[in-house]
């Protein structure tokens, strides 16, 4: 079986555009056609037409030959022009497949959905990238049975509400701020970058695609900020969430926080000092300052407040208790996110400090420490392939990376909406 799913013979394409342009009524569609020999029925694709990338989505499959192990096959192009495919085999007991309660044969873990099928995904040619959204992804579904394609459809996933508002911010704080579509008032969120010194502005779009407005800030590595992650101010965020708090799409007195790894530092040290900030999200971030990224001084303070710097932790116990960002001080939820298996940094470590220091300091607001074990320093926002990723050498597995996609970013998105 070729796993690309992504042709078909030149005949069964013509038959298969022929009878394409019938939707189902509403807002599900699917092309039906009946491709191939086996039974009689036309197989039926029933899902959106449209949906965003970190949506699952309803997948149901009538008019398939009753009791047959039925091949489903996702393909989809990245950025990059990369290919995509998997091929899942379910069995149709009723001739009809529900991907979002049904659970594939072969299954370790018994889960059902439609991310599921989307980050199993691999590259078709071996190619060692890991998969880079588009603004605008079509997906191909085919059903098969032996090799012997009965129907396929297509649908679009977006990377984000394609009606987002972008601005680039040209006074005030540097970044990139993403306002969702509509007038109402809704919560807001600074988004805070890893040490690559990049806005993190993939995230801060999935967050105002989720009802956010979300600045992406830029707070070294740039013109106008330090050269380095070096004696960084903490009113640089303290800016950004002012602007936020002067936008008039929302209405809070507080916004929340946003970061990974470095930016998840950064995330906790600033929501435990500002009152301007609330709910918190880190993502193998650390509840401990440790010191700032520069070639050959590796003692150099990371972070300032009111020009002093904030003391760091270098491995001399003497300092750990300084050192340790007081958490307890956050007003709003604390969501800690970590892999396991993080060869970056020991953020899990890291982050147990700021849990530890939570319960011990009987933390009024909620608040979790989700660990991954199969999971590493990479971990993104559903529903996008994870294969390749372990080849970035921050730990980690392709499965471990879709359990940890999955689970955490419903709860970011809770957390940050309280």
């Amino acid at each position: 079986m070729d796993t690309s799913g992504g042709t078909l013979n030149e005949s069964n394409r013509r038959r298969f555009l022929g009878s394409c342009g019938a939707g189902i009524v509403g807002t599900m569609s699917g092309c039906l056609d009946e491709i191939g020999p086996i039974g009689e029925s036309e197989p039926v694709f029933d899902h959106p037409d449209s949906v965003r990338i970190d949506e699952s989505f309803p997948l149901e499959i009538g008019g398939l030959p009753t009791g047959e192990q039925i091949e489903v096959i996702a393909t989809a192009d990245d950025d990059n022009g990369v290919t995509w495919s998997t091929t899942v085999t379910y069995e149709a007991t009723d001739g009809t497949i529900d991907l979002e309660t049904d659970a594939p044969l072969g299954a370790t873990d018994g889960e059902a959905g439609t991310g599921r099928l989307i980050q199993s995904m691999e590259t078709t040619g071996g190619e060692g990238s890991t998969y880079a959204p588009p603004p605008e992804e079509t997906l191909s579904l085919e059903v098969a049975v032996d090799d012997n394609v009965l129907g396929t459809s297509t649908m679009t996933r977006t990377f984000g509400d394609p009606d987002l508002t972008v601005t680039e911010l040209d006074e005030g704080p540097v970044g990139v701020a993403f306002e969702p579509p509509g007038s109402q008032t809704v919560p807001a969120v600074v988004v805070l970058h890893a040490s690559e010194a990049e806005p993190l502005t993939d995230y801060a779009r999935m967050l105002a695609s989720n009802g956010f407005v979300a600045l992406a800030l830029h707070y070294y590595g740039t013109e106008g900020l330090p050269d380095e992650l070096v004696e960084v101010p903490l009113e640089l965020v303290d800016e950004a969430a002012t602007w936020l708090l002067d936008h008039d799409r929302v209405e809070d007195s507080q916004v929340g926080l946003f970061g990974r790894a470095r930016g998840g530092e950064l995330a906790l040290l600033a929501g435990s000092r500002l009152d301007s900030t609330g709910p918190v999200v880190s993502l193998n971030g650390s509840g401990v300052v440790i010191p700032g990224l520069t070639p050959g001084h590796a003692t150099e303070h990371a972070w300032t407040v009111d020009g002093d710097p904030i003391p760091h932790f270098t491995g001399d116990d003497d300092e750990l208790e300084a050192a340790t960002i007081a958490v307890e001080e956050n007003d709003g939820p604390v969501l800690l996110v970590s892999g396991a298996e993080d060869l970056l940094w020991e953020s899990t470590e890291l982050t147990s400090v700021a849990q530890d220091r939570l319960e011990e300091r009987d933390f009024s607001d909620e608040y979790d420490h989700l660990v991954f074990d199969d999971a590493g320093h990479a971990i993104r926002y559903p529903y996008v392939p994870t294969g390749n990723r372990e080849r970035l050498q921050l730990g980690g597995t392709s499965a471990g990376y879709a359990r940890a996609d999955a689970t955490y970013w419903p709860r970011a998105l809770e957390a940050l909406r309280s």
